[in-house]
């Protein structure tokens, strides 16, 4: 993958292309640029716009159904000195008793939802 080019690099491209008049298969030989970069250089005219950002799909987390659960627990644990609250893997271990066929998921799956 090439790196973005800097507006000298751009520049000289535009300048071998417009006064010039090379094509852009010479001026690849010349710049050792590809020539799709130099297309996509020559087509820009705004160089302070933003790329376009990725669409992300959110899935949903396996743990959906016990986040309710385990919220009302650490709400509950607000109440409580410190030392008496839970820790990330006491409501992994409680998950486990108290949902024996529904939970079988992993200890980091919890972990990441507590932090």
């Amino acid at each position: 993958m090439e790196m973005a080019l800097t507006m000298t690099n751009i520049n000289d491209i535009k300048e071998l292309y417009f006064s010039k008049g090379l094509n852009v298969a010479e001026i690849s030989r010349k710049t050792g640029h590809d020539r799709k970069t130099i297309d996509k250089y020559l087509a820009m005219r705004d160089f302070n716009q933003k790329p376009a950002e990725k669409k992300t799909i959110k899935r949903p987390s396996k743990l959906d159904p016990f986040k309710e659960t385990i919220t009302e627990w650490l709400e509950d644990d607000r109440k409580r000195r410190k030392k008496q609250r839970h820790t990330a893997k006491r409501i992994h271990e409680r998950l486990i008793q108290e949902f024996k066929d529904k939970y079988d998921y992993s200890y980091r799956l919890v972990a990441d939802y507590v932090k």
